[in-house]
């Protein structure tokens, strides 16, 4: 071999010298690495799809930096959490065209390159989103680079490739375009959103709050049924009673029942076996041994001499005298300080939430087996039940197969929702396609750890309506298929975002001369009465605009400068419409609505969203000078008729404050609060009534 090496090859010229050779194999490898991207199959997204965009270095999403409505705001990462401005559509420019552009569900703007013409080239560029133009820096394409499914992220106005702005996990990392040179963190893969309803067995009866349980401003979660169904553990957090008093950390509670699990006593913070609670989280995870024997608690804490927090699993006999006793797990790390654990009752199996390198995203399932006397290194659960979000609360059924665990990055209705999935064979990684809870277990706040006892009985821990309020438990018996979940199937597959999008063109023109408005022209369209709270918006130039609309009915705002128009229709799934609104130019007496300006739940304080309008309406009274407004104040008509007069006043007022600030004169606006006096829309309905709570202007002079 070394006499081979030696001589020339027949085929190849002699080299001069081996920094030749070093740049043939290099111009060879590019070469290969070229075919072998080309190889790859093609990424074709559904144009009817949600998709997060997850970074392959950091397991983060593409998102809109404070889920900002405005144009311009800035692309950054962001823990995957299905949030709408992590949802993006993917829709063709042109029919089977490479070129796509990005839309955020939650502004309906796509990402977009912006480039100064005549500015100095920059090796960096952040991402913006804007309404839609057409322009050729909104246009992008997938190339299949790294392993499959994997693909760069690039832009058709100068080939640049979407980029961390520097290569961390760290959340709002700016997003930037760059040139491609194959990074890990130039690297984007796909994640199809789609809601998923179980439809059982096994079925549970509407769930029943566990009031006894709750300690006010306490949350109370991770709840563990005792194997004779008589003993529930819990965590409390936030309690003045715990060890850390009113700290997020929280103890182990146990609280006892006689009837079957129907009603429950006042919980005890347990003393024996010693040693439960100690001045870091603590939490029961699985109460675990053979039939017939003294059971063990396998716990969450931190039971020896690491300064890690919340990071191990411990095992202590529940009739015993010693303390906690760490498990050795074979490899064990997380990168994330929270975690999670349950093992089978025979302590063969031990499942586990962490991040570590192979994650999706943030904390993924693991298994590990035991071996040794110790368990096995986990091993990932894999890409199915596994999301670029975070998954947690892991419980394994008496069957062995049936697995709950909650998520925050699989589709569901709103925070962390509680899902079920099927083991397919004994390797531990292929499973059936996760599916949601529904309606019933499942809401806007957070649902988790779900448990189910030895009858069958189920207990979790949820917020309600908001992710904010305290965690509190919940009991839900074995009970006959709801009604509930066949109507929930139902509208899941009536999603309007499921279906084709309807393709709505148009102008927007002068009413006097039927040309376009000199100056362009923004459209929005707000879906009504729908689903979900669908927008997109769209700027109109002397050419047009367009714009990719779910199916369903929608309020369309057409604005230039002080002129506006509100109009309603409808669109079909699939269908392509013309829409071109006339603004007459504004006179003493017209009536402009304002419906950007959003202001914080019953007070006077404007959203930061409210802003760009609120600028735009600065420069165009600054602009004309000679008009003179009135602002008129709406609230809807839940409340005290005084209340919600005093509130209008109040909102108008914060409104006019901001104006002179920015350079109006005082004088050129007059303020007026009408309350619910003045309804242009119905009030029998949440998604017309908000429509209500509005602030209009009137031209005086």
């Amino acid at each position: 071999m070394t006499a081979f090496l030696s001589a020339n090859p027949p085929c190849l010229p002699p080299f001069s010298s081996h920094r030749h050779l070093c740049g043939m194999i290099r111009v060879l490898f590019l070469c290969l690495l070229a075919f072998s991207a080309a190889a790859q199959t093609a990424i074709v997204p559904d144009n009817r799809a949600l998709y997060g965009i997850i970074n392959r270095a950091s397991g983060r999403s593409l998102d809109v930096a404070k889920a900002a409505i405005t144009s311009g705001a800035p692309a950054v990462q962001w823990e995957f959490t299905h949030a709408p401005s992590q949802q993006w559509h993917l829709v063709t420019i042109r029919e089977g065209g490479e070129y796509y552009r990005l839309e955020a569900k939650h502004s309906g703007l796509c990402l977009t390159l912006e480039v100064t013409a005549g500015a100095e080239p920059r090796a960096t560029t952040p991402l913006v989103q804007r309404p839609f133009t057409g322009g050729l820096g909104q246009q992008w394409r997938l190339v299949p680079t790294g392993p499959p499914g994997t693909f760069q992220l690039q832009n058709r106005l100068d080939d640049r490739v979407a980029t961390l702005e520097t290569n961390n996990k760290f959340n709002n990392t700016a997003i930037v375009a760059a040139r491609g040179v194959g990074r890990s963190s130039q690297l984007w893969r796909l994640f199809q959103l789609q809601l998923k309803l179980a439809t059982g067995p096994p079925y549970f009866a509407a769930p029943e709050a566990l009031p006894t349980l709750g300690a006010g401003g306490s949350s109370e979660l991770q709840p563990v049924p005792t194997p004779d169904g008589k003993g529930l553990y819990f965590n409390r957090t936030r309690f003045a009673g715990n060890t850390e008093g009113l700290a997020e950390s929280g103890d182990i509670w146990l609280s006892q029942s006689t009837d079957g699990g129907r009603t429950w006593a006042a919980p005890t913070r347990p003393d024996r076996p010693p040693g439960l609670n100690t001045a870091q989280n603590n939490a029961v995870q699985a109460v675990v041994g053979p039939a017939g024997s003294p059971p063990s608690l396998l716990l969450l804490g931190t039971y020896d001499a690491s300064p890690l927090r919340d990071q191990g699993a411990a095992r202590v006999a529940v009739g015993g005298n010693g303390g906690p006793t760490p498990l050795r797990i074979s490899n064990f790390s997380s990168l994330s300080p929270g975690t999670g654990f349950f093992m089978t009752p025979d302590e063969k199996v031990l499942l586990l939430s962490l991040e570590r390198d192979d994650s999706q995203g943030g904390n993924d399932l693991y298994i590990s087996r035991a071996e040794g006397g110790g368990y096995s290194a986990p091993q990932n659960l894999g890409m199915v039940v596994n999301s670029p979000g975070y998954e947690f609360a892991p419980w394994l059924a008496a069957d062995g197969k049936t697995l709950y665990f909650s998520s925050y990055g699989h589709q569901g209705y709103g925070s962390a929702d509680i899902f079920v999935s099927q083991r397919l064979d004994d390797s531990w990684t292929k499973w059936s396609q996760p599916e949601n809870l529904g309606p019933r277990f499942n809401g806007p706040g957070y649902d988790a750890f779900f448990a189910v006892g030895p009858d069958g009985t189920a207990y979790y821990a949820s917020t309600g309506a908001k992710d904010t309020n305290p965690k509190k438990l919940f009991r839900t018996a074995p009970g006959p298929p709801p009604v509930v979940d066949s109507a929930a199937i139902a509208a899941a597959a009536a999603d309007p975002m499921s279906q084709p999008r309807a393709l709505v063109t148009g102008r927007v023109l002068d009413a006097r001369t039927g040309q376009p408005i000199a100056g362009g022209a923004e459209v929005q369209a707000l879906m009504i009465g729908g689903p979900i709270d669908f927008r997109s918006t769209a700027r109109a130039d002397q050419v047009g605009f367009q714009m990719s609309l779910a199916p369903g009915r929608y309020r369309v705002v057409t604005t230039a400068g002080l002129l506006t128009r509100v109009d309603t229709f409808a669109v079909k799934a699939g269908e392509s419409r013309r829409y071109e609104p006339r603004l007459t130019p504004a006179t003493v007496g017209s009536r402009l609505d304002l419906p950007d300006l959003l202001f914080v739940q019953a007070q006077a304080k404007l959203l930061g969203s409210s802003f760009a309008t609120l600028n735009k309406l600065a420069e165009s009274l600054k602009d004309n000078s000679q008009l003179e407004i009135r602002l008129e104040g709406h609230t809807d008509n839940v409340g005290t008729p005084a209340l919600n007069v005093k509130l209008s006043e109040d909102r108008v007022a914060a409104v006019k404050r901001y104006l002179v600030d920015k350079g109006v004169s005082a004088s050129r606006i007059t303020t007026v609060g009408y309350g619910g006096e003045k309804p242009k829309f119905s009030n029998d309905r949440e998604e017309t009534r908000k429509l209500n709570r509005r602030v209009e202007l009137v031209i005086t002079k």
